[in-house]
């Protein structure tokens, strides 16, 4: 009996110290933030509800038709020169057809005339974003906040004023502030989102690459 129970002690001990052992040897992964600093990064992505598209009016004398055209198109090259902040400049572009009809009163009552105003919209701007890995800690997302200005010129081809059309192009500044974030499927790329205000469109969504340079 005493020989049992010292193989007994033996057992135990013996399963106590193989279970420190794996314990010692499989330690948990560390996070890692996915926001890398003196990193390069371009983005292209496209954007939805698009204000341009939806608050178009008409004066009076003319009546709204369809509106046709694409999304607005973002490209953007960041650099990551701080810790949590980085510096982007991009450009956007987005091109409607406004379709409408300009009222005259004839004899038989109201007469229809179909128009087009083909508008276009071209942005420049610089954004500072500021990442918040070190305080969202969620594996291969890089979430950010950002602020800028952007640069707009506006032309319209047929822009209906009083009871005409007229040719115009303004030229306006706009803030940018958003946020959002990257979800890096590998090193390298990552897909892309964000949402909030900056006069093209309320989100976002698109690709990045990411190219390194060593610090």
């Amino acid at each position: 009996m005493k020989n049992s129970l010292i193989a007994s002690l033996l057992t135990v001990f013996s399963l106590s110290a193989t279970a420190q052992t794996d314990t010692a040897t499989h330690k948990p992964q560390e996070w890692h933030n996915a926001y890398e600093r003196h990193s390069i990064i371009t983005t292209i992505s496209f954007g939805f509800a698009d204000p341009n598209r939806n608050a178009f009016t008409t004066p009076a004398g003319f009546e709204k038709g369809m509106t046709t055209g694409f999304a607005p198109v973002y490209l953007k090259l960041e650099y990551g020169f701080g810790k949590n902040i980085s510096l982007a400049a991009s450009l956007s572009y987005a091109a409607l057809r406004y379709n409408y009809y300009q009222l005259y009163t004839g004899y038989n009552g109201v007469i229809k005339r179909s128009k087009e105003d083909r508008f276009q919209v071209f942005s420049e701007g610089i954004t500072a974003y500021y990442h918040l890995g070190n305080k969202i800690h969620v594996k291969h997302l890089d979430p950010f906040v950002g602020v800028g200005m952007s640069l707009n010129s506006i032309s319209h081809s047929a822009y209906p004023q009083g009871d005409s059309m007229v040719q115009k192009t303004d030229f306006t500044m706009s803030p940018y502030i958003k946020a959002g974030a990257r979800y890096y499927l590998s090193d390298k790329c990552s897909i892309f989102g964000d949402v909030g205000y900056d006069n093209q469109s309320v989100f976002s969504l698109g690709f990045t690459c990411r190219f390194f340079r060593k610090p």
